[in-house]
């Protein structure tokens, strides 16, 4: 069994054990008996009052997602990166419709996993690569619908699908490289 270090007791001589009381505990109870006194000193301690995070859940429906922001996005070349430009083409082909997973799996061509999986470690990728605090998602994540109420549904407004379908677009140095003309 790991108990944990324990100060010498009684205290070293010369020491006055001024404030200490003998307390027999059975041996299986030390290192509760000890985990207990560390919380209650570390409740007596006064530490720094922590920061509120930014919640972006409460910020406007209007992100600051740019254009250039999504394009970045669009352009990573990662398999989560890949999963979720398909979502968000998916959701900006049809915006202010509730997509739930499985729709969104039959729009993309990709297994429900996927999906999940891709959402799941799209928070981490925000958070490294982006102001995620500051912008939260490029999409919005709703209850469900009435044929699905238990179940999260994804949406895109309009002014959000336009971002991101101008993003998708090929700029006209890409489509001059590819020997296309560029658009006007």
């Amino acid at each position: 069994m790991n108990v944990p270090a324990l100060p010498p007791y009684p205290p070293s001589a010369g020491t006055p054990a001024e404030g200490m009381v003998l307390v027999a505990v059975p041996l299986a109870y030390v290192p509760h008996v000890a985990r207990l006194l560390a919380d209650l000193d570390a409740r007596q301690r006064v530490g720094p009052v922590p920061r509120r995070r930014a919640d972006p859940a409460s910020r406007p429906a209007e992100s600051g997602w740019t254009v250039e922001d999504l394009r970045r996005l669009s352009q990573g070349r990662s398999a989560t990166h890949r999963t979720v430009t398909a979502v968000l083409d998916a959701l900006a082909a049809e915006p202010e419709r509730l997509f739930t997973v499985g729709d969104l799996a039959e729009a993309t061509g990709r297994p429900r996993k996927k999906i999940i999986g891709a959402m799941a470690g799209l928070t981490r990728l925000l958070k490294a690569h982006y102001d995620y605090a500051g912008r939260g998602f490029p999409f919005d994540r709703v209850p469900g619908r009435p044929e699905a109420p238990r179940e999260l549904c994804y949406t895109m407004d309009r002014a959000r699908a336009a971002r991101w379908r101008e993003a998708r677009q090929r700029g006209p140095e890409a489509a001059g490289e590819a020997g296309a003309r560029p658009d006007p």
